[in-house]
């Protein structure tokens, strides 16, 4: 337990901000660590009104951002003002960390980690977690999954539960993508620092020499290694995504960066009763290679526990099938959920039926932004592959797939691809009649289905404008007819193709321009040009114009007998 900051100090400072009796007093409750639910039944009034009165305190401290780590950062600001009023140096030198000494001569620097009063479930992982790092000592733990499954709130709830079997516990962000030399000089400082020694950053010179010679990661990487044999250290890095390049396959370090896997190797590979724990999108390479005994990693599994305390958190409740299609959409991508929970509650009277009905599959923008970021990490290899799993929307085979496409890539090189994107967290392999199948999480369908639909309409749209297939590539390389989920009568909310999806885009464009005959007629002039060209010229384009003229057609026909139906 960590020395409180003295109620008249962070007293006085929040009524130099502007802080309300009201506020304040909602504000020690929430700094001695109730939920929100408990401090409103503490003061008599509802869980949103406690939240709104944390709002206004955040506000008045120049605290931005979404989620609980805004508690966290106040925290760091009062700890901060107060010790340096008291001429206190038991900081880090890391922006926005504090090192907390607690109880017994253990120590705690939980660096900018979100706050987590209010956690829901996660007992059977955490039990996993526990029985790997206390009982089993393990050296390296990862903790991997897609963006918004819950993994960085998971890792402060375990360094919580397990700070009293550690001496050291230490939290950090890799999200700026620190170089491994200067991110390993700030842990070794933190070590120095603690026993009030200095850090040597340079070694003396050869005797008789005038200038230092600078100690190399290597070294560095020692330093700390020693320091984890002499104390029982938990080491949490979230974000760990952000050290490896993008647009490559997963695993991939950035320049600058590569000394992070010269860390995790040696971690993995040393005797020493630490523990490092990895939070991920994207599984380190070296990883898979090195687990075993003493090296693991485990993916947060689908839960409905917590969404429903999250649902019942806003007073909503779901019967048992509305429950299996909002899993079926969502997966367990844990922040969509609680924004379609938000969404349900403003917006459709906490009607959970009503939502579903409205909504195909809602992606709120924030998820939209993380989904593309994670799409923008990918190779372009990486890239049509997905395409190809979000027009099948149904689990496919990996002889399937390669039948399919056009690029005749080796075996090898697909399956380097593919075991790209499972360590992406991106897709799943199930084992469906005897073999192995393959299929994108829900929300990547839906955000991959959305991209390629935009970019198939401009593509007709350019064919259009130039009576040509030149700017076509898409179009060349995709069948939009080969939908695996309508071939086999799947009737679910994803069973419309990528083909009417694009369809009914360019009805609604044509309706607000031109009217579809023109741009029908040009369509049908360039599918003539290409009856006599081979796949190996134009690809699928042939196949696909012919598939977007015939749905044209077909809606064309139907809105003409309608009318005449009128008419009569």
């Amino acid at each position: 337990m960590t020395t409180p900051i003295p109620q008249n100090f962070v007293q006085t400072i929040a009524k130099q901000r502007g802080v309300t009796d009201a506020e304040l007093e909602t504000l020690f409750m929430a700094l001695d660590g109730q939920s929100t639910a408990n401090i409103g039944s503490k003061l008599g009034i509802s869980d949103i009104a406690v939240r709104k009165r944390l709002g206004e305190v955040y506000k008045k401290f120049q605290i931005a951002g979404n989620g609980p780590g805004k508690l966290s950062e106040l925290r760091h600001q009062l700890l901060f003002s107060y010790h340096t009023e008291q001429g206190s140096s038991d900081f880090s030198r890391g922006k926005g960390s504090v090192f907390k000494m607690a109880l017994g001569g253990r120590q705690e620097d939980w660096g900018q980690a979100p706050d987590v009063s209010v956690f829901y479930g996660r007992t059977e992982e955490l039990t996993t977690l526990k029985q790997w790092i206390v009982s089993d000592n393990c050296r390296v733990v990862a903790l991997l999954g897609l963006a918004g499954s819950g993994k960085t709130t998971l890792s402060v709830q375990l360094g919580k539960q397990l700070q009293n079997e550690f001496d050291f516990v230490i939290w950090r962000s890799l999200r700026s993508a620190p170089t491994p030399s200067d991110f390993l000089a700030g842990l070794i400082q933190l070590f120095y620092h603690q026993q009030k020694s200095e850090l040597p950053l340079a070694e003396p010179a050869p005797t008789g020499g005038s200038s230092t010679k600078r100690i190399d990661l290597n070294d560095k990487i020692s330093r700390l290694v020693e320091y984890l044999r002499k104390q029982r250290c938990l080491l949490i890095l979230d974000d760990f995504e952000a050290v490896f390049r993008p647009e490559e396959l997963a695993g991939h370090y950035r320049e600058g960066c590569e000394g992070y896997r010269d860390l995790i190797v040696r971690l993995c590979e040393v005797n020493h009763h630490s523990c490092l724990v990895l939070v991920s999108s994207e599984e380190p390479t070296e990883l898979s290679l090195l687990a075993g005994e003493k090296v693991r990693s485990l993916k947060p599994a689908i839960s409905s526990e917590i969404p429903r305390e999250i649902f019942q958190e806003k007073g909503l409740s779901a019967q048992d099938r509305e429950w299996e299609i909002l899993l079926a959409r969502y997966g367990g991508n844990l922040l969509a959920l609680k924004i379609v929970a938000t969404t349900i509650h403003e917006f459709f009277e906490g009607n959970v039926v009503k939502f579903l009905e409205a909504t195909a599959l809602f992606i709120e923008e924030h998820i939209s932004n993380l989904l593309a970021q994670q799409f923008d990490r990918m190779s372009s290899s990486e890239q049509e592959i997905s395409y190809w799993l979000a027009i099948a929307q149904s689990p496919i085979s990996l002889a399937t797939l390669r039948e399919q496409m056009l690029v005749n890539s080796s075996l090898s090189d697909f399956l380097k691809n593919l075991d790209s994107l499972n360590r992406r967290s991106l897709i799943e392999k199930i084992s469906e009649g005897g073999e192995t199948v393959f299929m994108l999480q829900p929300l990547i369908v839906q955000y991959v289905s959305e991209r390629l639909v935009e970019q198939i309409r401009g593509e007709v749209l350019e064919t259009i404008k130039t009576q040509g297939i030149e700017r076509m590539r898409l179009l060349k390389t995709h069948n939009l007819s080969t939908s695996i989920a309508q071939q086999k009568g799947i009737e679910e909310a994803r069973s419309r193709s990528i083909l009417e999806l694009v369809k009914n885009r360019l009805q609604v464009l044509f309706m607000k321009t031109t009217g579809s005959e023109e741009p029908l007629n040009i369509l049908t002039k360039v599918a003539s040009d290409l009856e006599d060209k081979s796949m190996l010229e134009v690809g699928y384009a042939k196949e696909n114009l012919a598939q977007i003229i015939a749905e044209h057609t077909a809606v064309e026909t139907a809105s003409t007998k309608a009318k005449s139906a009128d008419a009569d």
